[in-house]
């Protein structure tokens, strides 16, 4: 759980005391005397809840005895500590649904699944909306001819190389994902058949001109690639087989 940092006012508070020229200073008292004003200014407040909770479970206040002030003061600590523990696991949720989303070792790129599922999104949204949107499909050539010399590893090697330049290079906008093996693809939103060809083209010759080396071999980066606008009503798996390149 991420730790709580203190209140501005509490640490205001403290400073203050401390370098205070008053009967305090110099004695030793500081810290006593920041935590004194944080608890007189934190009792108005506790007195609010419970007024408010006697209010809502039908006590008069003239009743809130040290003894009914007690308990409903167990009250807020456990009510804390439930809120603490829901933060905690809202938190702990929100990560593990962006685990299931991001593909494993690949970073800023999507699972197909999770892919797949932006891309029946952003097509749906660009029908509504008639906004234009494109779909651009990659596959690395170089990676088989690595694999088959020196092993899956090294292909995977040049992948997150590639990756990485097409993550970099994309709008903010983009969605990059991998579809399974040496092949990727972006989602690009707003963006026409012509812009997108555009964008790809200038990604493109910037991974051209770098050299994947291994064991003193240099290999040039050879990739295949399609860029396509969205078609009205066609599912996402079939975008995806239109977009591929050796069609």
């Amino acid at each position: 759980m991420a730790e709580i940092p203190p209140t501005t006012a509490s640490a205001q508070a403290g400073g203050a005391t401390s370098s205070a020229s008053g009967p305090s200073a110099g004695l030793g008292y500081g810290s006593y005397g920041g935590q004194q004003q944080q608890r007189n200014k934190r009792t108005p407040s506790l007195r609010h809840v419970f007024s408010d909770i006697a209010s809502v479970l039908g006590i008069p206040e003239r009743k809130l005895t040290p003894e009914v002030q007690k308990a409903l003061n167990s009250m807020v600590s456990e009510m804390d500590r439930l809120r603490a523990e829901i933060e905690q696991r809202d938190s702990r949720m929100k990560w593990l649904e962006e685990q299931a989303d991001n593909h494993a070792w690949l970073p800023g790129c999507f699972n197909r699944r999770a892919f797949l599922r932006e891309l029946t999104r952003l097509k749906g949204y660009s029908e509504r909306s008639a906004i234009a949107g494109s779909l651009a499909r990659f596959d690395i050539r170089t990676c088989d001819v690595l694999r088959g010399r020196f092993g899956l590893h090294v292909s995977d090697a040049l992948l997150a190389q590639v990756t990485e330049v097409l993550v970099n290079q994309v709008r903010q906008t983009d969605i990059v994902g991998c579809l399974g093996g040496p092949c990727l693809a972006v989602i690009m939103p707003q963006a026409t058949q012509e812009q997108a060809v555009h964008k790809i083209d200038s990604v493109m010759e910037q991974l051209g001109m770098r050299l994947f080396e291994w064991e003193g071999e240099r290999f040039p980066v050879e990739i295949s690639w399609k860029a396509q606008s969205f078609e009205p009503g066609e599912p996402a798996e079939e975008a995806l087989q239109r977009c591929d390149p050796a069609v």
